[in-house]
């Protein structure tokens, strides 16, 4: 027997200690007990409601929010059996950093209910790893007799399987009420749509619009390379919303990217960038971070003209905000005045809008804090790590941008990073005997060579299709039939963000035979997708012109997305993925049409081998033949060459081939532009 308080409580054992132990207790315990059972229902009903409550139910107690009740829903949602009695950080480690322990905190604190709708979580489901989910979420106090907070109730209800099917069906039926379209639509034509590909850094943006047309349109952004390998970096905000925002903000961004790249003089920009705007009503007052970074040494001089000061992230995960430099937005008469600062190998900065850090009941200075946290922590990937981007500054765009808008947001949001690479983007070296085996090894090395520039895909298939074609024109006709020789490719990512392209042969240069109207596609096709085609002949060992081989050379200035998000849908670069193999798969219909479906890619090593399985398909051009090309992921010209061989062939005995391609596919560009008739995948569909 026990006291407790002026009366005794009762400690009893379970017959045989099996079972928990239970308490007895008398006098005015057991009045209030049976007043509780008389408003909420007997103890075992209750436990046995809370257990198959459908929604996920948590209890937590103390301010390190010890967990101390779950239902099965909560145990099914996180994957955990063994949770009670642990603090809710060591029982989940691997949530920290996506801000829910900071909102336990605070709901702790302040005995205020938070709720959220939506949230991305990753939760470690061992043995299945990572798995993200959904949920919207309510966090509210639990209180003692005397109306303190001794812990936290937390309500779940898993939303996961709703997202993708419900969300962007109910946002497009409301933007197409509201007209947010409109302004989406003229965003995205003001806005850049790609970011600069240098060799020293890696930049990134992800903007997204505020939830209306009457907040978004202020905001924008831009990264312009300059002269000596540096770049400016600008993110900026003009004052109101809606259309004519959207139109004065494209004024004054369009006005900038020209003074920057016209005119050497930082200083002399900001002067004539503040004059054009105290001289213009709707650029008055707008705000501005203004940034030009040299990789080469590290070098900065920054402006913040009204707007919040760049946040920069050390390679050791600390974060730290650059000083402000106490310029008034533009237009306003405020002297423009510029900073210097720098940043190490490995470092990243961060311009944003003041979105980013504005939200309901959260001081500046609080919203700046998390910012910094949040960004520290993606640049070094310990937030929802499963499935993220690949660089420090696309995680931070996209991630910032995500968890620091989840409550709620009421204006345009931007972010702008830029990474210092530790080691510039290597150059590309290949020597191969000039035979077809070779195209196989370059394409490879030239594929892999691309996709660590992070390019779009258009430019990156573009840069691909033409060195194709080069390398293919000097395996063929650089050296004499069976004679050895060496093609070299050489790649290279200049200052200025173009890559540079050389396939160098020390043949003979053959001009095209213009009574063959089969062959010459390959130069033709190469220079159309690229920037800049140019043939020349160095002089040979005996300074003779144009006995040294030949070189071709491709330039193409590149571009990386930039991520333009409307209310956090989710915006993704297509990756240039590794090609399929190359397979023809053929049919014939009981109406005698014969079919093909061609995939991967039709170059030299494979051109011979459609053309074989097209004319067997088509019982040697003898019956009518459909040749599906939408899976073709590169047509070379030695497959236009064994394209109109088949369709010679067919013509002889006055049969038909149609050729169908995927609209926007190379197949499609290279056919159009040899004048093969083809026809598009939808509109054979509708025949």
């Amino acid at each position: 027997m026990h006291h407790a308080g002026g009366r005794e409580v009762a400690l009893a054992s379970a017959p045989h200690g099996d079972g928990p132990a239970r308490l007895a207790v008398d006098g005015p315990a057991r009045v209030a007990g049976d007043e509780s059972a008389r408003l909420a229902g007997d103890a075992d009903t209750v436990r046995d409601a809370f257990e198959q409550m459908p929604v996920v139910l948590l209890a937590l107690a103390g301010p390190d929010h010890r967990i101390v009740a779950t239902n099965a829903a909560y145990r099914a949602f996180t994957g955990r059996s063994d949770a009670i009695g642990l603090p809710y950080r060591e029982a989940f480690p691997g949530i920290e950093g996506q801000p829910l322990h900071e909102l336990l905190d605070r709901v702790y604190a302040t005995g205020e209910r938070e709720t959220g709708k939506a949230w991305r979580a990753q939760i470690d489901r061992d043995p299945g790893g990572f798995q993200e989910v959904f949920g919207d979420v309510t966090v509210a106090p639990r209180r003692a007799a005397d109306g303190t907070v001794n812990g936290l109730l937390v309500i779940v209800s898993d939303v996961t399987g709703q997202v993708a099917e419900q969300r962007a069906a109910r946002q497009r039926a409301k933007d197409a009420e509201n007209g947010y379209e409109v302004v989406a639509e003229l965003q995205r034509a003001l806005l850049p749509t790609a970011l600069p590909v240098l060799p020293r850094v890696r930049i990134a943006a992800r903007y997204l619009v505020a939830g209306d047309d009457q907040a978004a349109g202020g905001d924008w952004f831009d990264a312009i390379p300059l002269g000596g390998g540096s770049v400016a970096l600008v993110v900026g905000d003009v004052v109101g919303h809606g259309l004519a925002a959207s139109a004065a903000m494209g004024q004054i961004r369009a006005v900038l990217a020209e003074l920057l790249t016209a005119e050497p003089d930082l200083a002399r920009v900001l002067e004539r960038a503040d004059a054009y705007a105290a001289r213009t009503p709707a650029l008055r007052a707008a705000t501005l971070t203004l940034a030009v970074f040299d990789p080469a040494d590290g070098t900065l001089r920054y402006t913040t003209c009204g707007h919040p000061p760049p946040l920069v992230v050390g390679a050791d995960g600390m974060a730290r905000f650059l000083a402000s430099t106490g310029t008034g937005p533009l237009g306003t008469g405020s002297a423009p005045h510029l900073a210097a600062g720098a940043f190490a190998p490995g470092e990243l900065m961060l311009l944003y809008s003041d979105g980013l850090i504005e939200r309901p009941h959260r001081t500046i200075e609080a919203g700046m804090a998390e910012l910094a946290k949040v960004a520290a922590d993606a640049a070094a990937n310990r937030t929802l790590s499963a499935g993220a981007a690949p660089t420090a500054a696309e995680r931070v765009c996209q991630l910032t941008v995500e968890l620091l808008t989840r409550t709620g947001y009421a204006d345009d949001v931007t972010a702008l990073a830029v990474e210092r690479l530790a080691e510039p983007v290597p150059a590309l070296h290949l020597e191969l005997p000039s035979e077809r085996a070779s195209l196989s090894v370059a394409r490879e090395a030239f594929t892999g060579w691309l996709n660590s520039l992070g390019a779009t895909a258009e430019d990156t298939e573009a840069l691909h299709l033409a060195m194709v074609e080069v390398v293919t024109n000097a395996i063929e006709h650089a050296y004499p039939p069976g004679g050895p020789g060496i093609v070299a490719l050489d790649a290279t990512l200049a200052d200025d963000g173009t890559a540079e392209c050389r396939v160098t042969d020390h043949g003979h240069w053959r001009r095209p035979d213009a009574s063959d109207a089969d062959r010459g596609h390959g130069l033709m096709v190469a220079g159309h997708v690229v920037d800049t085609l140019l043939v020349s002949h160095p002089p040979g060992p005996e300074g003779s012109p144009g006995t040294g081989g030949t070189v071709v050379s491709l330039r193409l200035r590149l571009r990386r997305p930039a991520f333009l998000a409307w209310r956090h849908e989710s915006a993704r670069a297509a990756a240039y993925s590794p090609e399929p193999a190359f397979t023809v798969d053929t049919s014939i219909e009981e109406t005698g049409v014969a079919r093909a479906r061609v995939t991967g890619a039709v170059d030299i090593v494979t051109a011979g081998q459609l053309a074989r399985r097209l004319l067997s398909a088509s019982r040697g051009g003898t019956v009518p033949l459909v040749a599906d090309l939408t899976g073709v992921t590169h047509l070379a010209s030695a497959g236009v060459r064994a394209l109109y061989q088949v369709r010679d062939r067919l013509t002889v005995h006055q049969q038909d081939l149609t050729l169908v391609t995927a609209p926007g596919s190379s197949a499609q560009i290279v056919l159009d532009l040899v004048q093969l008739a083809h026809v598009a995948a939808a509109e054979k569909e509708r025949r």
